[in-house]
């Protein structure tokens, strides 16, 4: 069977909750102002998403083998950030190839240990600082993008008038009851001091206190520091999996 596009948003939302985990960010993507920049493929049971609000181009699958499969073979895109798990790897050969395949952790927050630190929220007039901190040493910030500030969710901590850590979402749904903590980064000379953990705390208090419950973010695997600073805030490994920038092979694509 052949992919075909879909626009049904009910749908799509509910192929969505058969994975809520996996899902989240798709989830997320369902608000208004974000599903404008969607496009979903679907097979039954299955569903692709390309989300072109930032410039990485994500793609997101759920389906079996077999499925993911049909649906990357069917996308259109030449290059994305692709998003895989462990059993839709092997059906991705020959389709995408990983320019380099980062492998990730999904965590979710179970038990809520709040980290005392005296932040500032963070809106779209402090979107210069914060390019400026992701730029100031090792990078940060790559699914960063401006119209999350509109969320409310970002929180800052500055030194001297300058912005030292930041943390805020990389998608967020008060519909969907579902968030992603993300754009996290503390600059190199301040870290060691929990400062990534008061801005995340800030950040999942603000969630909370509007009625979000499914929070969660990645990480990759390799960066314990990262990871222990979230687990101490309270969030736990669900599950690992793939993603990365990711080109299309040479092979005829099946347009939907």
């Amino acid at each position: 069977m052949i992919p075909y596009r879909l626009t049904d948003k009910l749908e799509i939302r509910r192929l969505l909750n058969m994975d809520r985990e996996w899902s989240l960010y798709a989830l997320a993507d369902l608000d208004d102002g974000m599903f404008e920049h969607c496009d979903w493929w679907a097979l039954p049971g299955a569903l692709a998403l390309v989300f072109r609000g930032i410039s990485i181009r994500p793609i997101f699958v759920l389906g079996d083998a077999a499925s993911t499969k049909e649906l990357l073979a069917a996308l259109p895109e030449t290059t994305g950030y692709l998003n895989l798990k462990a059993h839709q790897l092997d059906a991705a050969e020959g389709i995408y190839h990983y320019r380099e395949r980062h492998e990730m952790r999904r965590m979710f927050l179970d038990a809520f240990q709040p980290r005392r630190g005296i932040t500032e929220p963070l809106g779209v007039e402090d979107c210069g600082d914060i390019e400026h901190l992701y730029a100031s040493g090792d990078g940060g910030g790559i699914a960063f993008a401006p119209f999350q500030l509109h969320t409310g969710f970002f929180r800052g901590i500055r030194r001297d008038g300058e912005l030292v850590a930041v943390a805020g979402v990389q998608v967020a749904s008060r519909h969907e009851g579902v968030a992603a903590v993300g754009n996290i980064y503390t600059r190199p000379d301040c870290r060691g001091q929990g400062l990534a953990q008061t801005v995340t705390s800030a950040v999942v208090t603000a969630l909370r206190e509007v009625g979000i419950q499914t929070i969660g973010l990645n990480v990759e695997n390799t960066n314990a520091y990262a990871i222990r600073a979230y687990e101490r805030v309270g969030f736990r490994t669900h599950f690992s999996y793939s993603e990365g920038i990711a080109d299309r092979l040479g092979i005829e694509t099946v347009r939907p």
